[in-house]
């Protein structure tokens, strides 16, 4: 019993954040853990050796969190939904302190790696649920495919299984590519690459797209030449993969079908290919012509789209009238319209805060933290359709990945007492 307290006193921040992946399905359970992170951050700040860490923690974590944070309030000083944008701003604050907490509770190289582990097998049993719930109509849960998407553990957000699965996935290949043989490494792809496909989300597909011409370049490099085996490999699972998920998924077939009809060059397959975004896209533009320092406020989007939208616009005309879109499908129109120049001047900050930074990791942080800036990378390319990047879910996934990725950058070596203990 001592050794599993002993135990407990030390793991415990690993497998806190092993619960957010584990929590991500079931509506906003995930805030549990991640808040957790946050109110630790005040017990974490009582003693002065981990205050310095907080702080050299700070040196990566708080001008990427200004450059994203600054925006929002600006925002909502004129926002079109004032309560909604202040609201938002201010609770985006736990992001930062959780973010803080999580790069000092997770310095130890053993507990990112416990981190890893686990969310590996955890992802990899949302991709065998999913096919299980393809072939039998139920999971494993007994959770009914969605008559729309293929759903998994996700239930009614089933929209967000694909590309979550597809966003994360360098946390699995990761894993595998430092911890298994290398035909481990391709069975995994191959069980993410499937699951995601036949979730027949396409901003899932174009992430693993990229995903997968990641890992061809690292094929290439001396260090990886273990993997040189599968390069040939991934196209053949690749077209395996495809093949059996045209012909057992419905859902894979009309999306390539729906994807098909841009080729045709009309304004009309564009729309039914881009599935009704194009009004989306047309309206946020608007929204940032009109309202171009700062946007029309953080997440008041519903309401300026009721205001900029066509008079015939298709997503209030299905809805009689009532509602329009929620947000911009796009992170750079999401950042246009809602937060304005400001938002854009934010992000092109941040990027380039992250490109200096880079400059002053050793290649051995770099290596530790690729997984997390890859998956944030994926979270945030610009060409895909995205989820609302400054709602709940997205931040969190976000703000969480951030935090791992600042437990990876640290120069010193962690005292483990003072990397996982809340004890002054």
């Amino acid at each position: 019993m001592n050794i599993f307290i002993r135990r407990l006193q030390t793991d415990w921040a690993s497998w806190l954040a092993v619960a957010f992946i584990a929590l991500l399905p079931f509506g906003r359970l995930s805030e549990v853990p991640l808040s957790a992170f946050a109110i630790a951050l005040a017990f974490l700040a009582r003693s002065a050796d981990q205050r310095k860490l907080i702080r050299s923690g700070a040196k990566f974590v708080l001008p990427l969190f200004l450059c994203y944070w600054v925006p929002m309030v600006l925002s909502s000083f004129d926002s079109m939904d004032p309560n909604k944008s202040w609201l938002q701003s201010f609770a985006a604050l736990r992001y930062l302190a959780a973010a803080l907490a999580m790069s000092v509770l997770l310095s130890s190289p053993t507990n990112r790696e416990r981190v890893l582990r686990w969310t590996a097998w955890l992802l990899l049993f949302w991709a065998l649920d999913s096919f299980v719930q393809l072939f039998l109509g139920s999971d494993l849960f007994g959770i009914a495919m969605h008559p729309d998407r293929l759903n998994a553990l996700f239930v009614k957000k089933y929209q967000f299984f694909g590309p979550t699965l597809a966003m994360l996935s360098p946390l699995v290949l990761e894993h595998a590519r430092r911890q298994w043989p290398s035909w481990a490494w391709a069975l995994a792809f191959t069980l993410i690459l499937g699951a995601v496909t036949i979730a027949g989300m396409r901003s899932g597909w174009l992430t693993m797209a990229i995903v997968l011409g990641t890992y061809m370049v690292l094929m290439l490099k001396r260090q990886n030449r273990e993997l040189r085996q599968t390069i040939l490999t991934i196209p053949v699972l690749l077209v395996i993969v495809m093949t059996m998920s045209y012909f057992a998924s419905p859902l894979f077939q009309e999306r390539l079908d729906v994807t098909q009809a841009f080729t045709f060059g009309t304004d009309a397959s564009r729309d039914e290919s881009s599935m009704e975004r194009i009004p989306i896209f047309k309206t946020a533009l608007t929204m940032y012509r009109e309202h171009p320092i700062n946007g029309v406020g953080v997440r008041a989007f519903p309401v300026a789209y009721m205001v900029y939208a066509e008079p015939d616009d298709v997503h209030i005309r299905k809805s009689d009238g009532k509602s329009g879109a929620t947000h911009a499908h796009n992170v750079v129109l999401e950042i246009m319209s809602d937060t304005g120049t400001i938002g854009l001047a934010g992000l092109l900050l941040a990027i380039g805060f992250l490109w200096r930074y880079r400059a002053r990791t050793t290649p051995s942080e770099r290596w530790d933290a690729f997984p997390f800036a890859l998956a944030v990378f994926l979270i945030l390319f610009p060409l895909n359709s995205h989820f609302a990047i400054y709602g709940t879910y997205t931040s969190s996934l976000i703000w969480f990945l951030v935090g791992l990725w600042a437990a990876a950058l640290r120069k010193e070596a962690a005292n483990p007492r003072i990397a996982t203990g809340l004890r002054p």
